[in-house]
């Protein structure tokens, strides 16, 4: 069962502008309590707002952080994933499940990958 939070994100994740009025009557939370939310999640950086007309909507560059219970299935759990890490040398290019991953700076990058059946996640750290 969904969390009225997991509610608006998802709400939220079709990077369309949305009426708050409107996102409280369908997640069926109060409008103060919603504006408390809202005011959160834009200090945040989760979500943006546009005051004038009264609308917010999912700020792309929070989505990564976002987990999708969409996406939580029996193939995604933490014990049927691969992780790795990997030094990617300075110029260097390399090709993982037909993505091609290419170190375009002068510096050893280290990333850590996650992957089932196809690339869930990369984290990218200098070394």
């Amino acid at each position: 069962m969904s969390t009225k939070l997991e509610k608006i994100l998802n709400l939220l994740d079709d990077n369309v502008w949305h009426n708050v009025d409107e996102v409280a009557k369908t997640v069926e939370i109060p409008q103060d309590k919603l504006d408390q939310v809202v005011t959160f999640l834009t200090e945040a950086d989760l979500v943006q707002q546009n005051s004038t007309t009264n609308q917010i909507k999912l700020n792309q560059n929070a989505k990564p952080l976002i987990i999708n219970p969409k996406e939580t299935s029996q193939e995604t759990r933490p014990e049927q994933s691969a992780v790795g890490t990997i030094i990617m040398p300075p110029q260097q290019t390399l090709i993982i499940q037909c993505t091609r991953i290419t170190n375009l700076t002068d510096i050893s990058l280290e990333l850590e990958i996650r992957l089932d059946k196809r690339i869930r996640e990369i984290a990218i750290n200098k070394v």
